[in-house]
């Protein structure tokens, strides 16, 4: 068994420049026979129609053939070569042939036909007869063999020497491997930074190199979205920790009422349950992000649960002075209910709390062809186009003061992203003419 890699390489190298060779032979073969066939029932097809043309019926059942001097000379002749014609009534009896000792078979059907090294064409004639012109055609498929050997040889030869140069530059194609490994051995987690230099690699291998670049390129910054995803969590729990802490302090620092003990109660559960979503939003990244959260599908009407959280924020709408109004189909699809209800919730939670006082959120739903299509429009001051491209990211917030005053960790929009794209669905949005934003979802229908 080969196991080096220059040897696997010129083991394919030979497979398959033997495959060329051998398909350009049996091309070349093929073309040329055919061309000869083309040529030789074009011929004898002619003269099959001029000696149609030349037999007439007498009307008794029996007919007159008149030859050129010219077609004599070309069937009377004694060459092998040459071409024979024959000619049967409608009743199957011999009208005329070339010679008188020429053999034919009668044919069964109008067309061309092969019989050894024959080529034969028969045409109508008139009153139903048959009209044969045939030519042996061994000569022609001789010359045909002998240029195919000629070719054969030919490419043996090339491909003595082709293989002598794939050998070569095998052997030079793989050195510069060992300045990559050891390139790639440079980069380090402590390390991200370093790349391979491909500026005095060949093409194919500047290709690979570029490729590990990419790679590292993605490590990188894989590891500074890790970074920074722990370091926003931990500044999102250090705020309501702070809180929880300093309040307790507070407290317990001299006698207090019964209602300055509840309102530091208060503000201490504030803080615990805003620790809590962000701790339960981290938690479910997290285990999305291992594929460890498995969906729970079943067919479910999809207008339901919109109306159902549109009824749940009625208070929240009410709270902050926004309308909201819902104009739903019955639309079936296959999914996890309480994850699609953690979609609409986020998109109408974000929708009425960054709305305008006053203002609208617009909820449809309906099918458009073999989707789901739902949309959530809000009359809100909508999105700067700086923002935009991060939205979805974890933990970004457009307004951050206001977002942390509103309650919002900055998972939702990810946490929502991640629950449509298991579902087989996608989300977007895109600014509203007069302010504020639509956010789509599009999901698979029920099959």
């Amino acid at each position: 068994m080969v196991r080096s890699l220059r040897g696997k390489l010129f083991a394919w190298y030979a497979l398959v420049l033997a495959l060329l060779v051998g398909a350009f032979g049996t091309t070349l073969y093929v073309q040329l026979r055919r061309s000869l066939h083309a040529r030789v029932d074009d011929r004898l097809k002619a003269h099959a129609q001029a000696l149609a043309g030349a037999l007439e019926s007498e009307g008794d059942g029996t007919f007159d053939l008149e030859l050129s001097d010219e077609y004599v000379r070309l069937f009377r002749g004694d060459d092998d070569e040459s071409p024979y014609y024959a000619m049967w009534d409608a009743g199957g009896r011999i009208i005329d042939r070339s010679k008188p000792r020429l053999q034919v078979p009668p044919p069964d059907r109008l067309g061309r036909r092969e019989r050894g090294s024959r080529r034969e064409i028969v045409v109508a004639g008139p009153e139903g007869a048959l009209v044969l012109v045939g030519q042996r055609v061994s000569g022609e498929k001789e010359q045909v063999r002998r240029l195919l050997a000629a070719v054969l040889g030919a490419g043996a030869g090339v491909m003595v020497l082709a293989l002598a140069g794939g050998w070569f530059l095998a052997w030079r194609a793989l050195r510069p491997i060992a300045r990559i490994t050891q390139a790639a051995a440079e980069v380090s987690a402590s390390n991200l930074s370093r790349r391979v230099d491909a500026s005095r690699m060949e093409s194919e291998l500047a290709g690979l190199a570029a490729t590990l670049n990419e790679a590292f390129g993605r490590l990188e910054r894989a590891f500074e979205r890790q970074t920074r995803f722990t370091a926003d969590a931990s500044h999102e729990l250090r705020t309501p920790l702070s809180i929880l802490m300093s309040e307790a302090e507070l407290a317990l620092r001299k006698e207090r009422s019964a209602p300055e003990y509840r309102d530091s109660l208060e503000t201490v559960l504030r803080a615990a349950r805003r620790m809590r979503a962000v701790v339960e939003g981290l938690l479910t990244l997290a285990r999305a992000d291992a594929r460890e959260l498995n969906l729970r599908r079943e067919r479910l009407d999809l207008r339901r649960v919109v109306e159902e959280t549109a009824a749940m924020l009625g208070s929240l709408a009410l709270e902050r002075n926004v309308a909201v109004t819902v104009a739903a189909d019955p639309v079936e699809v296959e999914g996890d209910r309480d994850r699609l209800r953690e979609v609409v919730t986020n998109l109408l939670t974000n929708a009425i709390r960054y709305n305008v006082p006053g203002g609208k959120v617009e909820v449809s739903l309906q099918e458009r062809g073999d989707r789901a299509v739902l949309a959530v429009a809000d009359t809100g001051v909508g999105i700067p186009e700086k923002d935009r491209p991060h939205l979805f990211e974890r933990f970004y917030r457009v307004d951050k003061a206001r977002s942390r005053e509103q309650g919002g960790t900055g998972l939702g929009l990810a946490i929502t992203k991640w629950a449509v794209e298991e579902h087989g669905g996608s989300i977007s949005f895109e600014g509203r003419e007069g302010g504020g934003t639509v956010f789509t979802v599009s999901l698979p229908l029920a099959r």
